[in-house]
């Protein structure tokens, strides 16, 4: 059995070196994130990795696909809102470090247990020279939910820098929530309590 692990991960960090050179050769926003999603799909529907066993291997490739095609430096910034003027270079680069491993890790839980045989509708998108917007609909039992990615341009391609599920933005939630704590307490005990989330993550 864990031969059969081991052999499985080889096989999907292989899918993962495909994903980027699919990326690379994107050129519509629109294209970006398709490459992305349908990896992402082919990973949660091969055959080859049904059961629990699997779902470690398959969060990991999952968490690698998306700290490749996210821009956690934009996405810390935004989330933090006007508190990121106050703080120092190094306090800045903390707080990126924190943010960037609960994102990676919700967000990869958020498409293991929402993303497996929906059918992805790609309705259009919305660019200027830096900065698109790619609308789809994600088709599941008897719904249909919205899902829009926002990208910034990012050397020859693009990176995502917020996803809203349903009109709701994912980065307003965590500005909503990160100023509350800050408002109520202090910037520290928000840090804190990240902290103490990331190493729960790395228990895991």
């Amino acid at each position: 059995m864990k031969r059969r692990v081991i052999f499985s991960f080889v096989i999907l960090f292989g899918l993962f070196l495909i994903v980027q050179d699919a990326l690379s050769e994107a050129r519509t926003p629109t294209e970006w994130v398709r490459s992305i999603l349908e990896e992402v799909m082919a990973i949660q529907t091969n055959p080859q990795f049904r059961g629990r066993e699997f779902r470690k291997e398959k969060r990991i490739a999952i968490k690698n696909i998306i700290a490749h095609n996210f821009h956690f430096d934009a996405m810390a910034t935004q989330a933090l809102g006007p508190h990121w003027q106050t703080l120092s270079e190094a306090k800045r680069s903390e707080f990126k470090a924190v943010f960037q491993d609960l994102f990676q890790d919700s967000y990869t839980k958020l498409v293991l247990d929402f993303l497996g045989r929906e059918k992805i509708l790609y309705k259009g998108e919305e660019s200027s020279r830096n900065k698109a917007t790619v609308k789809t609909i994600i088709v599941r039992m008897n719904e249909e939910i919205p899902v829009d990615y926002s990208l910034g341009a990012a050397g020859q391609g693009w990176l995502v820098q917020d996803v809203a599920i349903d009109g709701v933005s994912i980065i307003q939630n965590y500005r909503n929530s990160f100023s509350r704590v800050i408002r109520q307490e202090s910037y520290e005990s928000l840090l804190k309590k990240m902290r103490l989330q990331q190493q729960t993550i790395e228990k895991d």
